[in-house]
């Protein structure tokens, strides 16, 4: 099994981005019915696995790769990577002429309108792709060719494409006649072209923290975006103003016997850099939820085990990121975790505050702990509890 599950695990890590969308092998990735052996000593039919696959960069989660102490099963998210659906027949063409067309090539674009779509026979002179007029003409249509940087349009990116755009617009003079003859319009253009990636070039590389662990926690911790049932969604996620956002804290380390997962404080912040301003703050005083008392979504989860804590707070946005792009709108939530005993204290506890009884209650132990999160909770007297600084993955808000 461990050879089967390294095979596939080299296999995924030779593939190659998808280039054309319409492009999916059809080779039959798997065998079809494939029947397991209940012998041990039998030898298990072998994957008829490809030697590369092409999928586009966002599909891609390397978050699923990362090194780990187990054996563990092939994520069901990989499964399509190495089983695609069939492909899709492409669409059969027409002889009718669309509206407006446009051809994307290497180095240029060419646009091409109806000629039909005006009753002015003078159109082309009010006709414009960004700042280029009409440049060539057919019995039949207008056109427009201009180099792919040209005509002032505009170059944009995202994980998957280079995008150029620009707008066809169609601005005839104003008339002095009581009525109107022909009306302004326009229409977005946009040429997609995809990336090309490698994935030996997106290796996984581990995260350095640039806080100090003063002591224990040998194999570090991590908090990670989880659904309301404790599973695990993908690393880049996005959330609307209001949405509930829910984490899991999971200490890796292996001298967590006899002590629990505690979190100290917590902030949200549009930075990966943990003393970046403006901060929020969704969690402070040793283990109180303080953003419990603006919104009734956050609250602590009961967890699976005691080196795991889980809480859910609902996404904000600053102020001066509402005008920004939704790629801009990036945001992360920053944790000190602890390690503390299996009783609740008041410096190390769970506590949620119910916005309907006005009351703060413990996850687990008596809700006494809770009483000092309206005024000052005592800090940890052992020194030897070990804390450590630890940061989500980015997510957007949209």
């Amino acid at each position: 099994m461990a050879k089967m599950l390294q095979k596939i695990a080299f296999t995924f890590m030779t593939l190659i981005y998808k280039v054309d969308p319409h492009f999916i092998p059809n080779d039959g990735l798997f065998a079809a019915d494939i029947k397991v052996p209940l012998d041990p000593a039998t030898p298990r039919p072998a994957m008829n696995l490809p030697e590369y696959q092409r999928i586009t960069a966002s599909e891609v989660q390397m978050d699923l790769f990362r090194p780990d102490q187990d054996l563990k099963r092939v994520p069901d998210l990989l499964y399509p990577v190495f089983h695609p659906s069939e492909a899709k027949p492409p669409k059969s063409s027409t002889s009718t002429y669309k509206p407006v067309g446009m051809l994307c090539h290497l180095d240029r674009i060419y646009v091409r309108v109806l000629k039909s779509l005006f009753t002015n026979p003078d159109a082309y002179k009010y006709l414009k792709v960004g700042s280029c007029a009409v440049n060539q003409a057919t019995d039949t249509h207008y056109y427009v060719l201009y180099a792919l940087n040209g005509c002032d349009g505009q170059r944009q990116e995202n994980q998957d494409s280079v995008i150029y755009s620009n707008t066809l617009r169609y601005e005839p003079e104003e008339t002095t006649e009581l009525v109107v003859r022909e009306l302004p319009f326009s229409v977005g253009l946009e040429c997609h072209y995809h990336k090309h990636h490698r994935s030996y070039q997106l290796g996984y590389y581990p995260e350095v923290f640039k806080e100090t662990i003063f002591v224990g926690l040998t194999s570090g911790a991590s908090i990670t975006h989880v659904d309301e049932r404790g599973d695990v969604l993908l690393p880049v996620r996005s959330y609307s103003i209001g949405e509930p956002m829910y984490f899991e804290v999971k200490a890796h380390s292996r001298d967590t016997a006899g002590r629990r997962v505690y979190l100290n404080k917590c902030y949200i912040s549009a930075s990966e850099d943990l003393t970046a301003t403006p901060t929020y703050t969704v969690l402070d005083n040793y283990g109180c939820l303080v953003d419990g008392k603006q919104n009734a979504q956050s609250k602590f989860y009961p967890s699976t085990d005691e080196s795991t804590v889980r809480f859910s707070v609902a996404s904000v946005l600053f102020k001066d990121l509402i005008s920004q792009p939704k790629d801009k709108r990036i945001m992360f939530v920053h944790c000190e975790m602890t390690l503390g005993p299996q009783t609740p204290t008041p410096s190390a506890k769970s506590c949620t505050y119910d916005l309907s009884t006005k009351r703060w209650t413990e996850l687990l132990g008596d809700d006494s702990v809770c009483t000092c999160c309206d005024t000052s909770c005592p800090a940890p007297e052992s020194s030897d509890t070990a804390t450590m600084m630890i940061s989500s993955n980015p997510w957007e808000i949209v």
